[in-house]
């Protein structure tokens, strides 16, 4: 089992950034997908996810 964390950039559209993650996850077998977001003292928000996968054989 692997671990692939994605961090969401600050000025990237959220229709590229799932493009990302949905072509990382094509063709693998996903069993968890957790999703976090974090605020910095400057009000900067962070988002990001962790893909839990098996690369299929």
């Amino acid at each position: 089992m692997k671990i692939k964390t994605f961090d969401h950039i600050y000025d990237e559209p959220y229709r590229d950034f799932d493009k990302r993650v949905n072509d990382f996850i094509k063709g693998k077998q996903v069993f968890q997908i957790t999703t976090n977001e974090t605020a910095s003292d400057m009000y900067d928000l962070t988002h990001s996810l962790a893909v839990l996968y098996e690369e299929e054989s």
